[in-house]
């Protein structure tokens, strides 16, 4: 390891010459990174060892304001005076709290990391881990100085959003075998967001990309990771969760039931995110290219935790109104897939007899026709006698234009074959004309 990374490179130092051991080096970073977090735990036991003592004053001071006022004889002006002396105190001891952890807020910010000892290793350490022209091969070396730069980044939030492209960079670069580096930088991110979610958050979708990694255990730890900040509330549950319910399918069962938990946990909550998001990870799986098996088995696990009726009404109009905005058959027919795993009732086929002009374009397709039908079969089962014109009328709507989509299919197909053999017999009389004309000027020579 050359000089010049501890920055000696300056006037009289012979840069070329002076080298040093990586693994020294990797253990003098543990042991920076180790004494600043330790730094942190001690100023915030500081603070709360203060706090305990400003409540215990106060609390004296209460009960000796109430002996006080059980010995005298004028108690209603004493407890008026007492209890003015109270709140006086109660506010004073709230004012001076909040001095004390903006006091320890400042220290952990800019004391230990910016102005203190430590600081002074904070630029060797970025430039390890930046590791620009290749100053050094050493994989400990490269893992023991994240770390450190991670533990860095823990204590001082303006530190950490500063090097949060760095720390990105390093886990984009990272070669396949370094899957230590790579979930040890996963793991600190889980750290870093929950410290500083404001500075984390608009990294987020490089955090859900490594869930596509090729190594198991960088997934899996990206899958904890996530799981933890999310049921947390460190991360907004958004339609990147898309990226989780494709691990459902994973083949690694340890993924699988740790995303499976992390559902049945969202499902549990009040606001029932998973239905708000279902129709934004259909659409995102669908232009994955997730295998037809593989997709159905994840819509049938999501639509599972969708049990209200009024939930089901309203993911019918959603569903169906999406049929218009893509061209795709393939994500038309998911969209119909996912129509038949919803439970009926009569709101349900009166809505998709109504939104029947958003989806009768896609009927022509045998997989989407089948979709309608199953859910045809079911409704027939379970609808009220007064549904049944309804269901009748959308029966005969929906053969119809099955009928009329394979019409128009076969018109098409008989359309583009004539083109074709026109096309072919026009090219043929033109190579035909050419030959005749090379021969003439031929005879003519």
């Amino acid at each position: 390891m050359e000089a010049m990374a501890f920055g000696m490179s300056g006037r009289g130092v012979e840069v070329s010459k002076k080298t040093c051991c990586s693994l020294r080096l990797a253990r003098f970073f543990f042991v920076v990174g180790h004494i600043a977090v330790k730094l942190l735990v001690y100023t915030e036991a500081l603070s709360i060892s203060l706090r305990r003592a400003n409540a215990a004053k106060s609390l004296s001071k209460q009960e000796s304001a109430d002996k006080a006022k059980s010995s005298d004889n004028d108690e209603a002006k004493i407890k008026e005076d007492s209890n003015e002396d109270i709140e006086a105190e109660l506010g004073l001891a709230a004012q001076a709290e909040a001095e004390t952890e903006k006091k320890v807020a400042d220290i952990a910010e800019n004391e230990i990391v910016e102005r203190g000892l430590i600081g002074l290793f904070s630029p060797l350490l970025v430039r390890i881990v930046a590791n620009e022209g290749l100053m050094h091969s050493s994989s400990i070396l490269m893992q023991s100085a994240t770390l450190a730069l991670c533990k860095l980044m823990c204590i001082s939030g303006v530190f950490c959003e500063k090097n949060l492209p760095l720390l990105f960079r390093a886990l984009s670069k990272a070669p396949v075998k370094e899957t230590t580096l790579k979930s040890n930088i996963i793991i600190a991110l889980g750290d870093l967001a929950f410290r500083f979610p404001n500075a984390v958050e608009p990294y987020t979708p490089m955090l859900y990309a490594c869930l596509n990694d090729s190594v198991t255990s960088v997934r899996r730890h990206t899958l904890m990771v996530l799981t933890h900040l999310i049921l947390n509330d460190m991360v907004k549950v958004k339609g990147q969760v898309c990226e989780i319910a494709v691990c459902l399918e994973d083949k690694e069962p340890r993924i699988r039931d740790m995303s499976r938990l992390l559902f049945h946990e969202l499902s549990k909550r009040s606001n029932n995110p998973i239905y708000n998001l279902l129709p934004d990870i259909i659409s995102r799986m669908g232009l994955m290219g997730i295998e037809k098996e593989k997709f159905r088995n994840i819509m049938s696990f999501l639509f599972s935790f969708v049990k209200k009726d009024r939930q089901n009404e309203m993911l019918v109009e959603k569903l169906c109104q999406r049929f218009p905005t893509t061209e795709s058959i393939s994500q038309k027919s998911d969209f119909a897939f996912c129509l038949t795993q919803l439970k009926l009732n009569d709101k349900v086929i009166k809505n998709l007899n109504d939104h029947f002009n958003c989806y009768k374009d896609s009927l022509f397709d045998d997989d989407v026709f089948k979709s309608f039908t199953s859910i045809l079969s079911k409704a027939k089962k379970l609808a009220r006698s007064e549904m049944k014109e309804v269901i009748e009328e959308w029966e005969t709507r929906l053969k119809q234009e099955n009928s009329n989509g394979l019409e128009n299919m076969t018109a098409e197909a008989k359309s583009k074959a004539a083109k074709a053999k026109a096309k072919a017999r026009k090219a043929r009389k033109g190579r035909e004309n050419s030959l005749d004309d090379t021969c003439e000027r031929g005879y003519e020579r």
